[in-house]
């Protein structure tokens, strides 16, 4: 006991340093645990920004395909009127016109072309749903688009196979081109019509894929670089612009699954789909 008070001192005084060296060891241990953890993080918001940056290289490159494609179908059914307007005027001015350029299966290849691609891009959209939520208004808004596109072109295409000069099948080159005579007025009329409602649907599409470039910079690229691009204005306040905003987006949907024909077509597909199961149902369960 004597012992213990004589060295009472000096015991606190190592007790005092083997707690200082466990508290710094602590600390030490506490600050390489805090350090790992901010390099983890750091490391993984350095991976996000990589996956972004490739997310929104790949839509660019998907963007770009498509809109040339679009482009190129738009242009070509654009371009189609005029050339029969002029042929009727030097047919009926007494020429003897030559027979025009465009065909109705190349309008016809540029327009699958495009469609494919749209395929394409919506597919790629599956792939990143989790990095990039907001492409789900996209997928919608350009289903309803690309239904407005397929339900113009057969009228189109049918009625330019009757217009438009038809060339021989391949291998079979004795063969003349048929050339149709001039259209009627009426003719005309209702070819302008169905190429202007070609034209209008395939635009929309254009419209909503350049919208998904400005929300692809603003949702991917935003970690990168300062500010953001301002949205699409179109003239017409009627006109859909496409935001990843979840209000607006998730009001755009809404919009797109009731009141557009893709949207009324798939509920009435659903509805006959819900109708055969339960008619199946019944029956199954009637004949127990």
């Amino acid at each position: 006991m004597n012992w213990l008070q004589a060295n009472a001192n000096e015991l606190i005084g190592d007790g005092l340093k083997v707690l200082a060296l466990i508290a710094a060891a602590g600390t030490v241990v506490w600050q390489l645990q805090k350090q790992h953890k901010n390099s983890l993080a750091l490391q993984r918001e350095n991976a996000r920004e990589a996956l972004k940056l490739r997310i929104y290289e790949t839509l660019v490159q998907r963007i770009r395909t498509l809109s040339d494609a679009n482009i190129a179908a738009s242009m070509y059914a654009f371009g189609i009127l005029p050339a029969v307007e002029n042929y009727q005027r030097e047919h009926s001015a007494g020429r003897r016109p030559s027979p025009m350029q465009q065909r109705a299966p190349a309008f016809s290849d540029l327009h699958f072309e495009a469609a494919g691609h749209l395929a394409e891009l919506i597919v790629e959209f599956e792939s990143w749903s989790i990095a990039f939520p907001g492409l789900n208004v996209f997928k919608v808004a350009l289903n309803a688009a690309a239904y407005d596109v397929r339900q113009s072109f057969p009228p189109l295409f049918a009625a330019l196979l009757q217009i438009l000069p038809m060339d021989p099948p391949p291998g079979e080159t004795g063969k003349p081109t048929i050339i149709h005579p001039p259209p009627s007025p009426e003719v005309l009329s209702a070819l302008k019509r169905l190429t202007e409602q070609y034209k209008a649907a395939v635009d929309e599409i254009g419209c909503y894929i350049y919208d998904l470039t400005v929300e692809a910079q603003n949702n991917l690229l935003h970690g990168l670089f300062e500010g953001t691009v301002p949205p699409r204005r179109p003239l017409d306040p009627r006109r859909k612009v496409i935001s990843t905003v979840p209000e607006t987006a998730q009001a755009l949907i809404r919009y797109f699954e009731t009141e557009t024909a893709w949207g009324k077509n798939q509920a009435a597909i659903n509805a006959e789909v819900v109708a055969e199961v339960q008619a199946k149902a019944a029956s199954q369960s009637a004949s127990k």
